[in-house]
């Protein structure tokens, strides 16, 4: 899983906690997404539209590997989207590195106000928000480190982290997908864990309380509930990897022994 994916999934369940994060002041309503800009077919890892069509364009970039041309390449691409589209409104870059050491901190260009870059490191942005930190607390096993003395306070963590997303009073399918989110932020900071490892410390919401794991438990109830259980992880899995989603009637072709070999490929899709 690249961790620009979490990111994605995260703004666009609630668009405006980027804005929190990087500590912009925007009014009005905007919907994430993620555009491609067609002259140089790159996809920006995330665009922030005005919905009510005032504020400016928001671009961003999640910049977790060394790259020096990253500040003349996210402007060439801004530059890239308006010969494409008639706008004249203002834009706002914002490039957010997961760690300090990826910024190569040469850039050399600068925008007329009221456009605007706003670079920020991930650690700094979440320190700044402190305890209360709402729909951002899925970042927070991004702030460690994949040393033993953080790995073992997982246990000790991920449950608070886990409480605070559900003290949050979302609703259940946006609190559900907050928790996997923070299960997949912790599998990908912390990479000699395996997945059956995070699990046992996060309460995921039990398969038989899901619409989708009801129908898995319907046809489970002749094949058994493990075949049920694989399935719902392994579409999961495809969900959060942009994998097209194999539908239940296949994957119930297959035996157990099958369906863990699809999941272990999964897992070690997420870990690369």
């Amino acid at each position: 899983m690249k961790t620009d994916a979490l990111f994605y999934k995260l703004f666009r369940i609630a668009p405006r906690s980027l804005f929190r994060l990087v500590r912009l002041k925007l009014d009005g309503d905007y919907a994430f997404e993620s555009i491609t800009v067609k002259t140089t077919e790159k996809r920006f890892d995330g665009f922030m539209k005005p919905k009510d069509g005032k504020g400016p364009n928001v671009f961003v970039e999640i910049q977790g590997y060394d790259d020096n041309t990253i500040y003349w390449r996210s402007f060439r691409e801004v530059c890239a989207w308006y010969e494409e589209n008639d706008s004249d409104r203002p834009f706002i870059l914002i490039i957010l590195f997961t760690d300090e050491k990826y910024d190569p901190d040469n850039r050399m260009l600068s925008c007329r106000p009221p456009c605007r870059l706003i670079r920020k490191n991930l650690a700094d942005c979440l320190k700044g928000i402190g305890k209360k930190a709402g729909v951002l607390t899925v970042l927070k096993p991004l702030m460690l480190s994949d040393r033993k003395k953080d790995r073992e306070r997982l246990p000790e963590l991920v449950p608070q982290w886990e409480e605070a997303i559900r003290s949050l009073e979302l609703p259940e399918h946006e609190t559900n997908e907050l928790t996997e989110l923070l299960l997949y932020a912790v599998v990908q900071r912390f990479r000699k864990l395996t997945l059956k490892e995070v699990e046992k410390m996060i309460q995921l919401t039990p398969l038989d309380q899901t619409v989708a794991g009801q129908e898995l438990i319907q046809i489970g109830e002749k094949k058994g509930r493990e075949e049920g259980e694989l399935i719902g992880r392994i579409q999961t899995m495809q969900q959060f990897l942009k994998r097209p989603v194999t539908s239940k009637k296949k994957l119930f072709d297959k035996n157990i022994s099958e369906l863990k070999s699809v999941l272990k490929k999964l897992e070690s899709e997420l870990k690369l």
